[in-house]
């Protein structure tokens, strides 16, 4: 499971590369740079195979929070167009990581799962 996220980054890069889409060939960059620094350091002290797609996962997700923190301080400082770029990583970010499910999606998941193992109470 390792190779997964990494292929779908090279051919998502390949692709960019192609349309010549500057801001999603550099965010993809920034993901690998990132992603290599992690394995670096993780073969130093671990394995030689590097990080994992769940760790891939929460490096993605610590990038996304970063960006929503520079979105909030750069909106507060009256910086709207930077603030715009930062969302823009973020949607390219996320395209790599699964689907979140919003309130009515969490609670509709929950029912199904309570009526398919047929739980009538809390015990």
């Amino acid at each position: 499971m390792v190779i997964m996220i990494r292929n779908r980054l090279k051919e998502t890069l390949k692709e960019a590369m192609k349309s010549k889409d500057k801001r999603k060939i550099s965010t993809l960059r920034l993901i690998k740079a990132t992603l290599q620094d992690r394995d670096i350091a993780t073969r130093e002290r671990d394995s030689e195979e590097g990080i994992t797609d769940d760790e891939i996962l929460q490096m993605l997700t610590t990038m996304v929070r970063q960006r929503r923190d520079s979105i909030a301080a750069y909106e507060g400082g009256g910086r709207i167009d930077l603030a715009e770029s930062e969302q823009e990583e973020i949607d390219i970010i996320s395209e790599f990581l699964p689907k979140q499910f919003d309130e009515a999606e969490t609670e509709q998941a929950v029912k199904d799962v309570i009526a398919e193992i047929g739980a009538e109470g809390l015990k």
